[in-house]
């Protein structure tokens, strides 16, 4: 299917209708409307339909959309249709709760590996995965077949850590290193920057105080 000149703001909202579908199906609804999707989401009807004819439309008219068959289509187009082995690099708090995330492998995300340069974290167990010294990393990469890194260090050694990444055929990275990382054409990056998100909700919460504070 051709998916070319699909802007980053749709394709941000897939995963969104691929949540929402779940549900739907989990509840046993067999199809529904963009209307009542968009009452569902906030989202216009417009705009849903919008979105799905980048990808083919999938819905009948008359019909709407057949919840199951979206909810897999979709998934197809998030790559969820198939396994990606992950390692992350960083053993602390975060690294630690992302590791003890299981909802990772419900969507096909198969938790490989973790590393730390802290001496006094080797051997520590996450979910069955041990904690290593950050020099068995590249030995560990060339002998497994790993799509994605999720890096949960300090900005310091991020974009180091990230050159042996891609060197040894890492395809992907997570960057929750507060740092831009300079990688080689086709190597994707998702940034995560959690204050970032913090500030956009004090900004709402600020905005929403003062329009209270002037009715």
């Amino acid at each position: 299917m051709e998916e070319k000149g699909i802007s980053q703001v749709v394709i941000g909202r897939l995963p969104r209708y691929f949540r929402y579908l779940g549900e739907l199906k989990d509840e046993g609804i067999e199809r529904i409307s963009s209307q009542d999707l968009s009452e569902l989401m906030k989202v216009t009807a417009s705009q849903i339909r919008q979105d799905f004819n980048n990808f083919g439309g999938f819905g009948q008219q008359g019909y709407g959309y057949n919840v199951e068959y979206l909810y897999n289509e979709i998934g197809k187009i998030l790559g969820l249709d198939r396994r990606h082995n992950f390692i992350i690099i960083g053993a602390g708090n975060l690294g630690q709760a992302l590791g003890n995330y299981i909802n990772f492998e419900r969507r096909g995300f198969i938790f490989k590996g973790m590393f730390d340069c802290n001496p006094q974290l080797a051997g520590k167990e996450i979910r069955g995965v041990k904690v290593m010294s950050m020099e068995n990393l590249e030995l560990f990469l060339r002998e497994n077949d790993i799509d994605i890194a999720v890096l949960t260090i300090p900005k310091a050694g991020a974009v180091e850590v990230a050159e042996k990444l891609v060197q040894n055929g890492v395809r992907a990275i997570w960057n929750f290193a507060h740092v831009d990382l300079n990688v080689p054409k086709g190597i994707q990056v998702e940034n995560v920057h959690l204050s970032d998100s913090l500030m956009k909700l004090s900004y709402n919460i600020s905005r929403y105080m003062k329009e209270q504070e002037n009715i």
